[in-house]
């Protein structure tokens, strides 16, 4: 996968992104913290009713994962940002909330964001992340899969 960086203005945020996925990794600096995440991000281009994910492969990433370090895979499914769902996030029609599953376990996500500390151990996890995605990709150039677009359509009581 391919990434272009940007910086914001302020430059407090490092944006990394391979839009030919939906994949975005971001380090932020909010007064003395340092964050980052990474997240399956929503293509806006046009009504939202046509938004969508290129190609979100969270649930697929995990099960490739677990194949070879299960308690990893827990971890970064653990660390996946709680959506509180329904009508209490960001507006009419949200297109936001996703959810994902992993083994028995289900979860509504914001963004498919994966929040993660500050210390070596989550930047670790992110990095070996990573390197399953691509190791992925890499497998579905090899058999001829396009990047798959994925429409996400989230019931609220302001959608109904």
């Amino acid at each position: 996968m391919k990434f272009k960086r940007t910086i914001d203005k302020r430059a407090n945020k490092i944006t990394y992104v391979a839009a030919d996925y939906g994949v975005s990794y971001m380090f932020k600096i909010t007064g003395d913290t340092l964050a980052h995440n990474f997240q399956w991000y929503i293509v806006t281009g046009g009504k939202p009713e046509t938004w969508h994910r290129k190609a979100d492969y969270m649930e697929e990433t995990l099960d490739e994962i677990a194949k070879a370090d299960y308690p990893f895979a827990v971890r970064v499914f653990n660390a996946l940002k709680h959506c509180p769902g329904g009508d209490n996030c960001y507006g009419m029609r949200c297109l936001a909330r996703t959810p994902y599953a992993f083994g028995e376990q289900k979860r509504l996500t914001c963004h498919g964001k994966v929040e993660l500390g500050s210390n070596s151990e989550d930047f670790f996890d992110a990095r070996e992340f990573f390197r399953y995605l691509n190791g992925l990709v890499t497998k579905k150039i090899a058999n001829g899969e396009p990047p798959q677009e994925r429409i996400i359509l989230y019931k609220t009581k302001r959608s109904l």
